[in-house]
């Protein structure tokens, strides 16, 4: 049970120990007094465990903050998804919903800061904040500053391994998805999709011998936004459609918004019912959306329960004719002056009202699990979402290592089941960019084809489609893999992709360039996707034994690793005596497994739930990939680049 205490209880040696508690009133500066304050402001302290509860209220104070002394070398993770950088220190961060998921932007932040000092801070509320964590104008603190009359921050003890655990007690784990969502996703370009764009979609998936796992319809595929039925001119045999992919294994998503276009039907039934956000005099609040000129929209007002139902009901509708999911987009548009069915005004709200636009559309599925992906996010909301809106070139802040870096935070934070926009949202991905990107994607859960342009391998060159092909069936393979380990991140366990301080916190990565451009995907996977122009890509392995998939050998650790990577080959390392269960075939869950290491011993697999494990196959290393295996096992040694010694299950 938590225990109420003198602030002056926490140790005066802690490092989680605040130094200062500050207050800003309307129209005025700053005033700030050293932790726990002269009584201007009042503070109250509680403990349980290892962890501590500070509640900070002044009663005429539009914002209060509270600032930590830090050292000068430390460093600091978490904010929710971030594009720019990992190691927040020297960064002001903002819990803030942006229509900005580049550079410092996000779509998905976060109140939740951990760091490598042994203590993280958490903010419960959802009322906009700012973290300044050792930032240049005051290097010396992390400073956190809440908007309101009312600070309340948790301060979690810690490593990191023990920080993620605490938070995902806190916020609750990530959603298991269904198969489905880890098999390959084909999303149109907006502005041209109908009919005839998702049957070339499923001609080309079947040339190309993959199967589609979900079509996702995209923007505007509705007669109008919210009629919530096809667009007959778009769709004429929209319902036969949907039917003969479902059959053929293909799960239909529609794109959503939160919003209703003025002058459309839906409007003037959402508007009458009272379903519509307005401003404090009663007028209605109206956006141009995706700052497109051609569309004025007024927000629907989901904390109003009545216009959540109605929402919920025609997705249930939906649901029912055959529609698998949901694609939930933007959700960051809410302004400061708008005031809520709820009483709440914009700038209090901001950050809430994804999570009840998000809520809304998971409650049409009656408490099955949810099948929705969204681009913004709350973290009391953790279903799958994408890292949305990248450019489609190698730019640090905002091209494919600004995806690098989004997943691993992203899963940092909770969100285990997520992927990106394969070969970027905006631009035209030349051979280079497709192919990194796609290698990249296919360790990642959601290996997703979307953007503006041309996003279809088979309308490509030869070499976008082989690599493509190639990538898109190791992605397949890997199914049993993101299997064990989203199932062990929704159990409340490690999230399935592991930036690399908190795989081993024991290495000082402050000091190694380019650490978040390489991550662990569950225990023995190192992926270091090749994200930039050139072919040279240098690599560092912590200690231990792994296997170089590029050179067929293991190597020991800790050591750099440098290799010229030919376009149609990915960096990768597997932790020596690893044990990978991997599908050949995703429909009848069939797999092999693979042991990394001599071998001695292996007569018996231990297989993996749910999958039926027919082959074992040892990998020793240092033999290259050789001819006269069987066909269907020929793949597995050239994508880990060696011989294999293959052998059937013993029974």
């Amino acid at each position: 049970m938590p225990e109420a205490l003198n602030p002056a209880t926490i140790p005066a040696d802690a490092v989680h120990r605040p130094v200062s508690i500050g207050w800003r009133v309307a129209g005025g500066s700053w005033s700030s007094a050293a932790f726990p304050g002269d009584g201007e402001i009042a503070v109250e302290v509680t403990r349980q465990g290892k962890n501590w509860r500070i509640v900070a209220s002044h009663p005429h104070a539009e914002a209060i903050e509270i600032a930590f002394a830090v050292p000068k070398a430390f460093q600091a993770f978490g904010g929710g998804e971030r594009f720019e950088t990992l190691d927040l220190r020297g960064q002001s961060v903002r819990y803030y919903l942006e229509n900005f998921g580049l550079g410092n932007g996000t779509y998905l932040p976060s109140p939740w800061i951990a760091t490598s000092l042994g203590y993280g801070v958490y903010l419960p509320e959802e009322a906009a904040a700012m973290f300044h964590i050792a930032a240049p104008l005051d290097p010396n603190v992390l400073k956190i500053q809440v908007e309101g009359n009312r600070l309340e921050v948790e301060i979690h003890v810690g490593t990191l391994e023990q920080l993620y655990a605490t938070l995902i007690q806190r916020i609750g784990p990530p959603i298991m998805p269904e198969d489905s969502f880890f098999g390959l996703w084909k999303a149109g370009d907006w502005r041209i999709e109908n009919a005839k764009t998702v049957g070339a979609d499923i001609d080309g998936y079947r040339n190309l011998s993959l199967p589609m796992a979900v079509k996702l319809i995209d923007a505007y595929w509705a007669g109008e936004v919210h009629s919530f039925e096809f667009d007959i001119a778009k769709y004429p045999d929209a319902w036969d459609m949907v039917a003969r992919m479902a059959a053929d294994g293909t799960d239909i998503y529609l794109w959503l918004c939160p919003w209703v276009v003025v002058g459309t039907k839906s409007f003037a039934y959402a508007s009458a019912k009272g379903y519509t956000i307005k401003d404090a005099n009663g007028a209605l609040i109206t956006r141009r959306p995706g700052a497109n000129p051609n569309i004025v929209a007024a927000l629907i007002d989901f904390s109003n329960p009545d216009a959540s139902a109605w929402w919920s009901q025609n997705l249930r509708s939906l649901l029912q004719r055959g529609i698998k999911g949901f694609k939930a987009d933007f959700g960051e548009q809410l302004p400061e002056h708008a005031v809520l069915h709820s009483g709440e005004t914009g700038g209090r709200a901001h950050n809430a009202f994804v999570r009840q636009y998000l809520d809304a559309t998971i409650a049409s599925f009656d408490g099955e699990v949810p099948a929705i992906i969204s681009r913004s996010g709350s973290p009391r909301v953790r279903a799958p979402i994408w890292s949305g809106d990248q450019t489609s070139d190698f730019c640090p802040k905002t091209g494919l290592p600004s995806a690098v870096r989004a997943v691993q935070s992203a899963a940092f934070g909770g969100w285990s089941f997520v992927g990106s926009d394969l070969g970027g949202y905006f631009g035209t991905p030349t051979t280079q960019v497709f192919a990194r990107w796609s290698q990249f994607s296919c360790f990642t859960p959601l290996m997703m084809l979307h953007g503006l342009g041309c996003r279809e391998p088979w309308d490509m060159d030869a070499t976008s489609v082989a690599v493509y092909q190639d990538y898109a069936r190791l992605h397949l393979a890997l199914m049993p893999v993101f299997h064990r380990y989203g199932t062990d991140a929704a159990d409340g366990g490690l999230p399935l992709m592991r930036m690399m301080p908190l795989a081993f916190p024991e290495v000082e990565w402050s000091g190694i360039n380019d650490w978040d451009q390489q991550y662990m995907l569950g225990d023995d996977v190192l992926v270091a996707p090749v994200a930039f122009y050139g072919n040279t890509r240098a690599v560092y392995l912590p200690e231990g034994e792994w296997l170089d998939v590029l050179s067929g050998d293991f190597v020991a650790g800790p050591t750099w690793r440098i290799h010229d990577v030919q376009l149609e080959k990915m960096p990768i390392f597997v932790r020596k005596g690893a044990r990978l269960v991997l599908a050949l075939d995703t429909a009848s869950r069939r797999a092999v497994e693979i042991v990394f290491g001599d071998g001695d011993g292996m007569s018996r697999t231990r297989g993996q739930e749910g999958w039926r494990v027919e082959v074992v196959g040892i990998v020793k290393g240092g033999i290259k990939a050789t001819t006269g295996e069987p066909e269907e096992l020929a793949a597995f040694s050239r994508w880990f680049g060696t011989a294999i010694e293959w052998m059937k299950v013993v029974e």
